[in-house]
C-alpha cells in the first residue's frame, strides 16, 4: 500500500490533465442558463471530480483521491478558473468525500458498484461544501435533498463510471501493467 515514485507521477500527470478538463467544464458551464432549477443543474456536478475516481482506481493507494482532486482542483485554479480559488478548495471536500468511500472499502474494493459508491460520495463534499459557499443553504429544503441527491448521482455517473470505463480500456492496453490496476483482483464486495 506504499506510494511508489510512479504512484507520485501518475497521480500528478492524470490529476494535471483532469484539472484541464474542469476549466474546460467550468466554460460549458457558463452556458447553462442562470434560471435553470438548482436539482437539474446538479446533474453538471460528477465531473468536476473524475480525477478522485480515475486515480484510485489506478494506483490504489490511501490518499489518492485526496490527492489528484487537490491537484486538480489548484490546475484549475491556476489555469484561470472563473470559481477563483474555490475549484481548489471545493476539490478538497470533493476528494474528501470520495476518498471515504475508497477508505470504507478498506482501499481493496473497485468493482463496478463500489467505483459508483464511493464517487457518489464526493456529492456529499461537493453539498457540504456549496452549502456555506454557493448559496445552497438558501434553496428550500427539498430542493437542498434534490440537489445532494442529484449531485451524488452525478458522481457516480461522471466521475465513478467514467473513471472505470477509461481505467480499464487503457489497462487493456497493457501500459497499466506495473500498477496496481493490473496486479489486484476487484473484490465484489
Amino acid at each position: 500500500m506504499q506510494w511508489k515514485l510512479r504512484d507520485i507521477v501518475v497521480t500528478a500527470v492524470l490529476a494535471t490533465a483532469c484539472g484541464a478538463i474542469y476549466l474546460g467544464w467550468d466554460l460549458l458551464y457558463k452556458f447553462v442558463p442562470s434560471g435553470i432549477n438548482p436539482v437539474v443543474s446538479a446533474g453538471f456536478n460528477g465531473l468536476w471530480w473524475i480525477a478522485a475516481g480515475i486515480v484510485p482506481y489506478i494506483i490504489r493507494r490511501p490518499g489518492a483521491a485526496v490527492l489528484a482532486e487537490s491537484i486538480g482542483g489548484f490546475v484549475e485554479f491556476a489555469l484561470g478558473s472563473p470559481y477563483g480559488i474555490q475549484a481548489f478548495t471545493i476539490g478538497i471536500a470533493q476528494g474528501l468525500g470520495v476518498e471515504i468511500g475508497f477508505m470504507l472499502g478498506r482501499y481493496q474494493k473497485y468493482n463496478m458498484a463500489w467505483m459508483l459508491f464511493a464517487t457518489s460520495l464526493g456529492g456529499i463534499g461537493n453539498y457540504v461544501y456549496s452549502y456555506f459557499y454557493y448559496g445552497v443553504d438558501q434553496y428550500a429544503e427539498w430542493t437542498q435533498i434534490g440537489y445532494l441527491v442529484v449531485t451524488m448521482l452525478s458522481g457516480a455517473i461522471l466521475s465513478g463510471l467514467l473513471s472505470k470505463w477509461v481505467g480499464d480500456a487503457v489497462k487493456r492496453t497493457g501500459v497499466l501493467r506495473n500498477f496496481a490496476i493490473s496486479q489486484r483482483i476487484d473484490k465484489a464486495s
